[in-house]
């Protein structure tokens, strides 16, 4: 008897080496920039009703394990070992989450995983999203919300107006971010909305169900009012209160006004179906000796301990792949990053010279690039030529490029900073010797239109495919050879005419070439022709 329970038990050890280090990594270390804030909470309410549900009339299942349980665990560990070597944090997290899945089976079978769904489903929302996800699907949420909060407060006389998810109120600017009216907001409301509608445990069916499609509306009219305050903060006290505690409070304010919007829909939705006097919905937790619920007796007749431990070594196994097949910087890109971006870009490019009034004024999101560890350089400057014709200049550089950490797109970058991305298409640009593959597109924002010219390497490489870049970044992974690093370069300038700014920035990059020597155009251009 002891022996089984002492396998699963040395099972649920290994499952925890593979987890501390990816939920550390996700929560506080490298990944924590993908992070909202709110999953460490999401994962702790999912354990307590993990715990809530225990029962010890749940048993492991009898006799032989089914072929598609070691199918589905091999499954697990290759996903576990391929996400953390090749940085998908995303099948890393979910791997974690299917292994602890089966584990709940073999310790409770079919029955604890019926009373534990829930709190399975509930982990789901800690998982990150993908980014080009959540930009798709936070545009018309920004632009709603806006919408509607500019509606009301004007309707009461505030002097507010909107451009897109940016709002002008009096003299101040607010945009309408993610964190304020995105779908990280959404998605931990709707996940308290199906919390509060999983406990309630009423007795009508179709009341538990209309509560948790409310839950949608009710995190959006919440997402309402806290742009709302916010605006109204900004408006009687100046940016610096909006923008300071008051901002981060609003996040508090976000949840308890959506918590009693969520108990008024259900005092609401109680007149139409009510509760049976002296019934509820689901089943009473009972209690049990051990936290996961495994009663003495857990290890059945049947229960073998070489099954466990071969389980185990597959843990272990897939864990020291992952450590293994971790990808490192190739040489040379670990001698490239020695390089300041500054030695790279000549100061004076042919009539262009430096401008000191616009110091500052090249913005490319830096500090928030930081926050997600992918860029190791940025350069910004501003020249200007005899004419006053200005180009701004943004230079990022990244010594890893792996599929999960890797220079972003402009398109993905400005569409972030709230602006409008128009049309994307592809070009090049003619120097001597070599035609460089870049592309182009025009991002708005209100008095401001901004056509911009941009191009990828990796190592000395232009990469001008999406598709080519990450299955090139993949193969690098899996062959264990080191990955290359990255630099983009983008050239953008202010303008309504997009096509003379293209003209004027195709200019600019051919004077740039000819102010360069080889080395600086292999760095910045990509490898040429032998002899050019």
């Amino acid at each position: 008897m002891r022996m089984g329970g002492t396998g699963l038990l040395a099972l649920m050890l290994g499952w925890l080496c593979l987890a501390v280090p990816s939920l550390c990594d996700f929560l506080f270390g490298v990944w924590s920039g993908f992070s909202q804030g709110h999953e460490l909470l999401l994962l702790a309410v999912a354990g307590w009703l993990l715990w809530r549900h225990r029962s010890p009339t749940d048993l492991p299942p009898q006799g032989a394990w089914p072929f598609w349980f070691w199918l589905a665990w091999g499954v697990g560990c290759l996903a576990y070992a391929f996400g953390r070597s090749q940085e998908f944090i995303r099948i890393e997290l979910l791997s974690l989450w299917w292994l602890a899945v089966l584990l709940t089976w073999l310790a409770r079978g079919w029955s604890g995983l019926r009373r534990t769904w829930f709190a399975w489903l509930f982990c789901l929302f800690a998982m990150p999203l993908p980014f080009g996800v959540v930009l798709m699907l936070t545009a018309p949420l920004k632009e709603a919300v806006s919408a509607l909060a500019v509606s009301i407060l004007s309707g009461v006389g505030y002097p507010i107006g909107r451009s897109g998810v940016v709002l002008t109120v009096g003299q101040y600017q607010l945009l309408v971010a993610e964190a304020c009216a995105g779908l990280h907001s959404m998605f931990i409301l709707e996940a308290m909305g199906l919390l509060y509608s999983h406990l309630a445990g009423h007795t009508s069916r179709w009341r538990t169900i209309w509560l948790a499609i409310m839950a949608v509306p009710v995190s959006f009219v919440a997402n309402v009012l806290r742009v709302m305050i916010l605006v109204l903060v900004t408006h009687h006290f100046g940016d610096a209160a909006g923008q300071g505690f008051i901002h981060g409070f609003a996040g508090i304010v976000l949840f308890a006004l959506a918590l009693m919007l969520m108990a008024g829909v259900d005092w609401v939705l109680g007149w139409v179906w009510p509760d049976e006097p002296g019934k509820t919905s689901g089943a009473k937790p009972e209690a049990v000796a051990s936290p996961l619920g495994v009663a003495e007796g857990l290890a059945a007749e049947g229960l073998v301990p070489w099954r466990h431990a071969m389980l185990f070594v597959a843990l272990l196994t897939s864990a020291g792949i992952a450590h293994v097949g971790r990808p490192q910087a190739s040489p040379e890109a670990n001698a490239r990053a020695l390089v300041p971006l500054e030695a790279l870009f000549p100061q004076h490019v042919g009539e262009w010279q430096p401008d000191p009034v616009a110091v500052g004024f090249v913005r490319p999101a830096f500090e928030q690039a930081k926050r997600f560890q992918m860029y190791d350089q940025v350069l910004e400057r501003v020249y200007v030529n005899p004419a006053g014709e200005r180009i701004m200049l943004s230079v990022a550089y990244g010594r890893q490029q792996s599929v999960g950490l890797q220079v972003h797109r402009p398109e993905v970058c400005y569409k972030a900073g709230g602006f409008e991305v128009g049309a994307v298409q592809s070009g090049q640009i003619d120097l001597p010797g070599h035609a460089l593959p870049v592309t182009r597109l025009v991002a708005t924002m209100p008095e401001r239109q901004e056509p911009i010219t941009y191009w990828r390497l990796l190592g000395d490489k232009v990469v001008a495919n999406e598709a080519a870049f990450k299955l090139d970044q993949i193969a690098a992974g899996l062959r264990g050879r080191g990955i290359d690093d990255g630099l983009l370069v983008r050239v953008s300038s202010l303008g309504a005419d997009a096509e003379a700014a293209w003209r004027l920035q195709a200019e600019f990059v051919r004077e740039l070439d000819r102010a360069q020597d080889d080395a600086q155009r292999r760095r910045t251009t990509g490898t040429r022709a032998t002899g050019s």
